[in-house]
Formats: structure tokens, sequence, C-alpha cells
């Protein structure tokens, strides 16, 4: 290669460190033009595509720099990100293994190979590839992270309750993996979900809830409805309804609602419930949170909510101290076998009937309705749960 290309290269790698990467593609591109046997010129030249986003391009390039030495790990490597951008996880595992054969302690790729396997759902491979990078010393908390999740999915729950109790002892006050610790081993649940996992969880499952919901024949908002049915015949009630999604409670509630206020977590679920036209007013916020604003209500609905709130007594004194005389807190919750509060695997609160009874009376509440009912199906099982309505009463 000429000393005038050499130094065009080494001027556009230097480009390519900083993040330069549109300014680097023309010297690139003259680069190859003059060299175009150059396996190091087309990787570097994928490397610039992809960093300025064109993924078509770029594995151009680099497929052109591994037929030119098919013994060049890294353009290997870098095909396998390239592929793992495009989302063609098939190609991208090709491509790391084979970077991976050439060297094999490349734990660059290693790391690749873990998380695309993982994501295409060959779960043994990825734990293969985590396992030989925790034992080569490469350990830090974001890896122990993604293999402790991968160890879940594959059902090796010692391995993803090792690597969460070596990261909870490293940041105890990281309150999402003391969360998802607790579900693995059923105890020390902390207070409530984070709202971060509540709201990250709900933006990604907005546009497919309420199909997934139908599937699994959820009946939480009606069951909700007819039990308060029971017990109101007014259609002027202030309502307030926790934690309402898409508003699939907004429906059955709006009949009886003068105001029907929704509020909760996720931007994205109450994009769908605003465009059902029936709440008058919408709010994005944590329900406690949001039961601290000075306002009253005749009616405050919880379809599905207390399932993210280990301890309940919170939630019904807010909602207590946001009800006038005679005003009701109707809500489901899911049921636990025993008597303690459990997080479950799924990453939900389950309550017993006993706990639920003692919080509502500790908290100034009339129970008025306290059915047990199936909420949904799940794994073609019933979950049982409780459909209830609590009263406040008016000498409390």
């Amino acid at each position: 290669m000429p000393e005038t290309t050499d130094a065009m290269l080494q001027t556009a790698l230097d480009l390519l460190s900083t993040g330069r990467h549109s300014e680097a593609i023309p010297i690139l591109q003259q680069v190859v033009r003059s060299t175009p046997h150059s396996a190091a010129a087309f990787r570097a030249l994928a490397e610039a595509h992809l960093g300025s986003g064109d993924l078509d391009e770029a594995r151009r390039c680099c497929e052109r720099s591994t037929t030119l030495d098919p013994t060049f790990d890294r353009a290997f490597y870098l095909l396998g990100v390239i592929c793992a951008h495009a989302g063609d996880l098939h190609d991208s595992i090709a491509a790391f293994e084979r970077a991976i054969e050439l060297r094999p302690k490349y734990f660059d790729a290693v790391r690749g190979l873990a998380a695309v396997a993982g994501r295409s759902g060959r779960l043994a491979r990825a734990l293969e590839c985590y396992r030989e990078l925790i034992v080569a010393g490469i350990d830090h908390s974001e890896l122990l992270l993604e293999f402790a999740e991968t160890a879940e999915r594959h059902g090796d729950l010692d391995d993803a309750i090792t690597a969460r109790k070596i990261l909870f002892k490293r940041d105890p006050g990281n309150l999402e993996n003391r969360f998802n610790l607790s579900s693995l081993t059923g105890k020390d649940p902390p207070p409530a979900t984070p709202a971060t996992m509540v709201t990250q969880t709900f933006d990604g499952y907005a546009e497919k809830f309420e199909t997934h919901l139908g599937a699994l024949q959820y009946s939480g908002p009606e069951l909700l409805y007819r039990a308060v049915n029971r017990c109101e015949s007014r259609n002027d009630l202030q309502v307030l309804d926790l934690g309402c999604g898409t508003g699939l409670c907004g429906q059955p509630f709006r009949q009886m609602a003068g105001q029907l206020i929704g509020v909760d977590l996720s931007p994205r679920m109450l994009e769908k419930a605003k465009a059902k036209n029936l709440y008058d007013e919408l709010h994005c916020a944590e329900a406690l949170d949001f039961l601290s604003q000075q306002a009253e209500y005749d009616l405050i609905i919880a379809a599905d909510v207390l399932i993210y709130f280990g301890d309940l007594q919170p939630v019904f004194s807010a909602a207590r101290s946001r009800i006038g005389d005679g005003g009701r807190f109707a809500f489901t919750i899911e049921c636990s076998d025993c008597d303690d509060v459990v997080v479950s695997r799924n990453h939900r609160y389950l309550h017993s009937p006993s706990y639920v009874r003692s919080v509502i009376a500790e908290t100034g509440w009339q129970i008025e309705v306290f059915d047990e009912c199936t909420l949904r199906q799940e794994h073609q099982q019933d979950v049982t749960g409780i459909v209830a309505v609590a009263r406040r009463s008016r000498c409390a």
C-alpha cells in the first residue's frame, strides 16, 4: 500500500476513534478505490457506515473485508455487530462464532455472541458464553445482570439467584435488582415494584396490551364494575381510575361517572386511553404521588394495580385521604397461598385475603364486597383473585 494511502487510512481511523464517522467515509472511499484488496480499509469503511447508520453499506463493506481475508477476526466481529443491529440474528451468531474460532479468547466476540444468542432464544449457548466471561474475570455488573436474566429465562434459577445476590452486595440500593431477587427467592419483598420497571414494561407492552389480555380472558374491569354496581346507584360520581392503563375500566365506569379521571405511569398506555375519549382528565404519575394531591373523589378504582404494591397500607391510607364520607375504594388483588406477601416469578405481588382484610380494617375502611374470583387465565389455568369494595365510614 503506498505511503500516502497509509496516511489517509490512519487519518480515517483517527476520525473513527473520536466518533466522526461521516468525515471518515469519503477518505476511506478514496482509500478502497486506491487499494481495492485491502481488508483493513474495507473493515474501517464498514465501521464508518455503521456509525453513520447505513447498515446495508456497512454490511456490504464488512463482507468484502471478510472475503478478502477469511482469517480477519476483527472483521468477523464487526460483521456480527452489524448483523445484530440489523436484526439478522442468525448471521450475527455465525459471524461471532467465526471470530471466536479464529481467536478463541476474543472476549468482545464472546460477549456479542452471548447477547445475540440470548435474543434469538439460544439460551444454553448464551449461558456458555457468559460463564466463559465470568471465569475469565469479566464480571462487571452489566454482564452479571445479562447473565442473571438469561439464566432465569433458561430455568437455571440457582445461577440467576447467585448473580443477583452478587449484584445486591455491590449495590444494595438498586431497587430493580432487589425486586427481581425477591421474585426468585420468595423472600424479603420490597414495598413496591420500582416505578421505572412499571413504566418500561408497559410502554413496551402498550401496542399489544389489550390483544394479549383478550387471549388471557382477562375480566378485571367487568368484575370490578359489577361489584361497585351492587353498592352504588348514582351516575354523577367523581371517579379516579388508578393505573388506568389503556382505559379498559373507562367503558363500564363512564356511565356512573360525572367526572372520570385516569392516572398511569406509562405515557404510551395513556395515549391508548386518550384515544378512547372516555376520560375527562388523564395524568402520568405514580399512584401514591397522585393521591398526595388535594382532591376528593366519591370512588377510586384499581383494577390489577395492587399487584405492584407489596405493602398495601400506604395505598389504602392514601386512598382514604382522598375519599369523601361514604365514598368507596374498589380493587382487585391476586391471591397468595400463604399469609405472607410474596413476589411471584412473573413479578406480581400476591396477597393473602386475610392480609388484605387486616389492612382494610387498620386503615379505616369497611368491607362491602369481598369475593373470590377468576381474574384471567395463565398457562391455561385460572388465576385466582379477590374483587372487593371498601367503604369509608361516615363516622370513621
